[in-house]
């Protein structure tokens, strides 16, 4: 369902997407994909692979000879792959794997300056974050008072906070704060019973945010929120089964929701959209979302035999595909500075006239053209017409007649980036 959000989210990342990429010359250099192959396949192992949007093509870049992957991240021109029992790291401008370290039960990384924090669980019993050189990953300090199984990370102000939702059977779930001066643990705040299936970290409005994935056989989840000292807590209920986070845009949060994508609106901590992507059919992998244009890219797999890669615009609605590995359990994004190189999105703009109009619009497009097909859509979110027209001639007529009377949106996209312009049908 679309819901009055629909229209606010789509206006929301269209000009974010304009605004990020202008203001910062940002682009999408690489999607990283990492498998873990099938799981019912020993000798299957971790894989490692370039998704490039530009030309759509998926190249195969290494492995790690062991069977599950659990994070990826990217910094400065390195990608860090925690998987099962090692981390490594590879330089995505050559694909050369340039150092990897042993770490069992290793879960998820954050990398900042020159350290890399990864958090534990199973089957370690102890030391659930570890400390890193993210130049050699050599270990610098075991962070050894944190309570039990640990998992997503955030940073504010030279403190961690780290995610400890325990083991499997847990009944609580707590909050570590870690100084990063002396590598100590200052806390663990307790959300007991509300804590349940806390993981991902986040940082919203200067607050410390946490989403808490539904946990087995419930249908329900929380937030949690609370300030840089953890001396002041809130909790918000959903009543939605929750999975990954996928990533937050100017006070949306989008999160694996009920085996699609779904919407929760953070000014209000309510639910925006239970299905702003569909559910497939097979259970979502890992899911990420692309801050400079909107595009969100989504990996489903049985873990057995079958993996696919979808990406969706900005609008919710499938625009292509990319290679994907069985247990493709790890995607990060890649994004380059892009200065000096002329802003596809500075220069291109749709320009529709008259408007409002009752039989026809006629298109005035400046810029690098994007493509030749394009969309109207409602403010619902539904796809009312598709076609193709000639914008190198940079006009074009294209009928509404078949459109009642209300706002719409002209898009125009391809793998990088989208833009539209409303109108009015009278």
């Amino acid at each position: 369902m679309k819901k009055n959000y629909f229209l606010f989210i789509v206006v929301m990342l269209m000009t974010f997407g304009t605004s990020y990429v202008n203001a910062q010359h940002f682009v999408v250099n690489q999607v990283i994909v990492g498998s873990g192959g099938s799981y019912s396949n020993p000798d299957d192992f971790v894989s490692m692979a370039s998704y490039k949007p530009a030309s759509g093509v998926t190249t195969t870049f290494g492995n790690i000879q062991t069977q599950s992957i659990q994070d990826v991240v990217i910094n400065d021109g390195f990608a860090y792959v925690a998987a099962q029992d090692s981390i490594a790291k590879f330089n995505i401008d050559t694909y050369e794997r340039v150092a990897i370290t042993e770490a069992m039960g290793v879960n998820r990384l954050f990398v900042t300056d020159d350290i890399l924090i990864a958090s534990f669980q199973f089957p370690i019993t102890e030391n659930f974050v570890k400390v890193y050189s993210s130049n050699d990953l050599s270990l610098i300090a075991n962070v050894s008072d944190v309570s039990d199984e640990a998992a997503g990370i955030t940073i504010n102000n030279n403190l961690a906070y780290v995610a400890v939702p325990g083991g499997w059977a847990s009944t609580i779930g707590k909050i570590a704060i870690i100084d990063l001066n002396d590598y100590s643990l200052i806390e663990e705040i307790n959300f007991n019973e509300q804590g349940i299936g806390v993981y991902d970290m986040f940082l919203y409005n200067s607050k410390i945010m946490a989403v808490c994935r539904t946990p087995w056989g419930a249908s329900t989840a929380n937030l949690l929120s609370m300030n840089s000292l953890g001396t002041h807590t809130d909790i918000y209920p959903i009543d939605q089964e929750l999975g990954k986070m996928v990533g937050e845009i100017d006070g949306l949060l989008f999160t694996v929701m009920n085996g699609g994508i779904g919407i929760i609106d953070l000014t209000e901590f309510s639910v925006a959209d239970t299905a702003f992507i569909e559910a497939s059919g097979l259970p979502i992998a890992a899911a990420t979302l692309d801050t400079t244009d909107g595009n969100f890219y989504i990996t489903t797999t049985d873990f057995s035999t079958i993996g696919v890669g979808t990406i969706y615009d900005a609008l919710g609605i499938e625009s292509g595909s990319f290679d994907a590995g069985i247990s493709a359990d790890a995607l990060a994004i890649d994004y380059r500075d892009n200065t000096g190189i002329d802003d596809l999105l500075t220069e291109n703009t749709i320009v529709l006239f008259p408007n409002p109009a009752s039989e026809s619009i006629s298109v005035s497009f400046e810029g690098t053209i994007l493509s030749n097909d394009y969309r109207i859509v409602d403010v619902s979110g539904r796809v009312l017409k598709t076609g193709t027209s000639n914008f190198n001639n940079k006009t074009a007529t294209i009928g509404i007649n078949s459109l009642e009377s209300g706002l719409y949106f002209l898009v125009l996209s391809d793998n990088k980036m989208a833009i539209s312009s409303p109108f009015v049908k009278k």
